[in-house]
């Protein structure tokens, strides 16, 4: 069985990789384990299971573990790498937001999240790190076909004519702020997003997966990398 394992920053990220799993991998061949650490300042640090996806005859197992907080990602698979791969995972992934960081600062801060110390030089070949520009939030953004799925109205020259922005025709990746401007664009239309789990998972559901990996893919490189993480994955089965 192909053993790969993701470490996202948060829940908006569990839930996007988890979709993207099942669209790539297939559900019906793939255990998915989708974990949480809690704690781990002043109180104990727990590894608690979200949810748990489970096939008859899997030929792929992915673990997807929600860190809390970005800069919690490196450390968590600093902490678990060694292990993972002594469980025959052949992939340890890590993806986190750029923001706040500035755009600038891009190059030196995958640099230093992608370096490793000595001793995990063998793990070194079975590692990465995503950071998504400057937010995940910017492939929802980027992927305008769920908009009108949310209302019928939200096309680029109502957006526009509100807000001053159509994500129809710009660069998502140049939004520093992306989260807000899909909050913005729902609001329009008397919706929000907040990032609350339940919610996240029905924006999430209305994204246009074949958009995604036919056309967005190649408009944002990060996102591109992850797709291929996932395909090569099941190229080696």
């Amino acid at each position: 069985m192909n053993r790969i394992a993701f470490f996202v920053e948060g829940q908006t990220e569990q839930i996007f990789v988890n979709r993207l799993v099942r669209e790539i991998l297939g559900p019906q061949d793939t255990n998915i384990i989708q974990k949480q650490f809690r704690g781990g300042t002043n109180i104990p640090k727990q590894e608690i299971v979200r949810s748990l996806s489970l096939s008859r005859t899997p030929l792929y197992e992915v673990l997807i573990f929600d860190c809390g907080s970005d800069n919690r990602v490196k450390s968590e698979i600093l902490e678990n790498i060694q292990n993972l791969r002594e469980r025959g995972y052949s992939k340890i992934v890590g993806l986190r937001d750029l923001y706040p960081i500035p755009f600038a600062e891009l190059g030196k801060l995958e640099m230093g999240l992608r370096f490793l110390p000595n001793r995990f030089k063998h793990e070194a070949p079975y590692f990465d790190v995503i950071v998504a520009v400057h937010e995940i939030e910017a492939w929802f953004l980027a992927e305008v076909n769920h908009f009108k799925k949310i209302d019928r109205r939200l096309d680029g020259n109502f957006i526009k004519k509100h807000l001053g922005i159509d994500p129809y025709v710009m660069n998502p990746e140049a939004r520093v702020h992306p989260a807000k401007d899909l909050d913005n664009i729902y609001q329009l239309v008397g919706r929000s997003y907040t990032k609350r789990y339940g919610q996240t998972e029905k924006i999430v559901s209305k994204l246009d997966f074949n958009n995604i990996m036919k056309n967005i893919r190649y408009e944002i490189a990060p996102l591109n990398r992850l797709i291929k993480v996932l395909e090569k994955t099941k190229n080696r089965k």
